[in-house]
């Protein structure tokens, strides 16, 4: 380690506390975030044996004090703590478990339903189709979508049942840090549409680049209409393992002409505004953006 870090005695995290700096192991490697709690003694021996560190107290202060840029510190969304009903997951939901070792194993499980101070229960995580070894105090920090925000929180694991399927009982947390997402985030993703436009007199196949919320990045063989144009955008996407159809108007915000990396071929790109929406529509739009950020 260097002289950006000290090291940390166990006795300087208590249990069920929210930390007040990030602790990391002997590699330099982030185990648990600052406003985390540790939830039991066998989670925190779990962590001891990699050693544990956090950066120096005036390390942490500058990086807590210096913003660049007020404007941008206002567009961020600050972080929540709440209480793990007011998030209103739903039953299904695919959820992140990562565990505290060095190489932080990622497991995605759906949620299976909780008991109110009691326990979260979770699908047993599965690598190459076969069940994970799993055992009683594995501690994992799980994080997840709701709605339009994202939360996380630390647990470990109360209990392993493989009858009448496999699956974990989770600590339920006491609280958990929320984070509200913004409409404008985007994700990467190579996905079939078809946009239907006036000026064609049908419809055009064409790929999505990437999409938000509020619109969307479209490649096509050929242009599909003029800056200021509507059209209607129709593809079809998975949520909650079932395939769903999204229909939209989008208004083309701007026009240009790529080569594809590739074969070097010319590709019109059309940068598109979503607009009359239906709250249903939005509602699977959410899901699938945020479930796609979340297994990637």
């Amino acid at each position: 380690m260097n002289d950006k870090f000290q090291p940390v005695k166990a006795a300087d995290i208590p249990l069920g506390i929210p930390l007040a700096w990030s602790v990391y192991d002997k590699h330099g490697h982030l185990l648990l975030r600052e406003g985390v709690m540790v939830e039991s003694q066998r989670q925190l021996d779990g962590l001891i044996e990699n050693g544990l560190f956090r950066e120096r107290r005036s390390v942490h202060v500058a990086r807590k004090t210096a913003v660049a840029d007020p404007d941008e510190a206002k567009s961020k969304s600050p972080d929540k703590t709440e209480d793990l009903l007011s998030v209103k997951l739903v039953i299904g939901d695919t959820i992140q478990l990562q565990d505290f070792s060095s190489d932080k194993q990622r497991y995605f499980v759906k949620l299976i339903g909780f008991m109110n101070k009691k326990s979260v229960l979770v699908s047993h995580p599965r690598q190459d189709e076969k069940l994970s070894f799993i055992k009683e105090g594995h501690g994992f920090m799980v994080r997840g979508f709701a709605g339009t925000k994202t939360f996380e929180f630390s647990s470990n694991v109360i209990s392993v049942c493989l009858t009448p399927y496999p699956y974990l009982h989770l600590a339920f947390p006491p609280q958990v840090k929320t984070t509200c997402m913004r409409k404008a985030v985007r994700i990467k993703l190579k996905l079939v549409c078809s946009v239907e436009s006036p000026a064609l007199g049908g419809k055009l196949p064409a790929i999505i680049e990437d999409m938000s919320i509020s619109g969307a990045r479209i490649q096509a063989a050929k242009s599909f209409g003029q800056v200021g144009d509507t059209v209607s955008v129709s593809l079809r996407m998975q949520v909650a393992g079932e395939t769903q159809v999204f229909l939209v108007s989008s208004v083309i915000r701007n026009v240009h002409v790529e080569n594809d990396s590739k074969s070097g071929e010319s590709i019109v790109m059309h940068g598109m505004e979503f607009v009359q929406t239906l709250s249903v529509d939005l509602t699977l739009l959410q899901n699938f953006i945020y479930k796609s950020m979340l297994e990637t």
